[in-house]
């Protein structure tokens, strides 16, 4: 990628990670391994993002649903990684040279055991005044509940405030994920053949991105797919509805 190309990277990078039970399935194994090896892949896009330029990456872990209807033994297995890299990004020499703050969003508070809730905690507390990069992981996230959410902040404000106005400024105040910059390019994984947003994710902050789907299953989208993808991104001509 040349100069000109860098300086037209997105800013704000999502990635939607889709296809881990079905690599799993496809290799005779039991679906939740699949989730192992997408954690291992998360690292390596995360450094690819970073080594390549991108300011914020977004990365959704899992929905509300995931850790409420899923089995079990899927549900410790999402668990047990959330511990895991988790505790390895709060020990990260990179993250602390970069100056990268992590942010979590969604209703992890309330769905994850004390132990992993503890440790992304200190994660956050950790980097909350680093401001070289951002990385962002959505757990026990849904759009439509950020939306309901943010709406019914606002309801129970203009009860003490009749000269309320509804701005976007507003609505980004009460929105968990209104403090990050708009998404400019979403990759969704694994999808090529079905392309779909789900559960409205981050609805509002990707009012104008630019939407990238492969059938590539998460556990093989390694560095050489993130950066075909950037590839193709930068080659686009964004018209903002004009």
């Amino acid at each position: 990628m040349n100069k000109i190309e860098k300086e037209k990277l997105p800013n704000h990078v999502a990635i939607v990670p889709d296809g881990n039970r079905r690599w799993a399935r496809k290799k005779g194994l039991a679906p939740w391994r699949g989730h192992f090896v997408g954690a291992e892949r998360t690292e390596e896009l995360i450094q690819a993002a970073f080594d390549t330029g991108i300011y914020c990456l977004s990365v959704w872990g899992s929905s509300k649903n995931n850790l409420e209807t899923r089995s079990k033994r899927e549900i410790r297995a999402l668990l047990k990684i959330y511990e895991l890299y988790f505790k390895k990004l709060l020990k990260s020499k990179e993250i602390r040279e970069n100056k990268v703050k992590v942010s979590v969003i969604g209703r992890w508070r309330e769905i994850l055991p004390d132990k992993v809730a503890k440790v992304i905690r200190e994660l956050i507390e950790s980097t909350k005044n680093y401001n070289g990069r951002l990385l962002n992981f959505f757990i026990s996230y849904n759009g439509t509940d950020e939306m309901l959410a943010a709406i019914k902040n606002i309801v129970k404000e203009a009860r003490g405030n009749n000269n309320l106005k509804i701005t976007p400024q507003l609505l980004n105040k009460y929105l968990w994920s209104g403090g990050l910059p708009p998404v400019d390019f979403l990759i969704r994984t694994g999808s090529a053949n079905d392309p779909h947003n789900s559960v409205g994710f981050m609805m509002w902050q990707t009012a104008d991105v630019q939407y990238y789907f492969t059938n590539t299953l998460y556990p093989d989208f390694g560095k050489e797919e993130f950066n075909k993808a950037l590839d193709d991104f930068v080659k686009r001509q964004r018209r903002f509805g004009k």
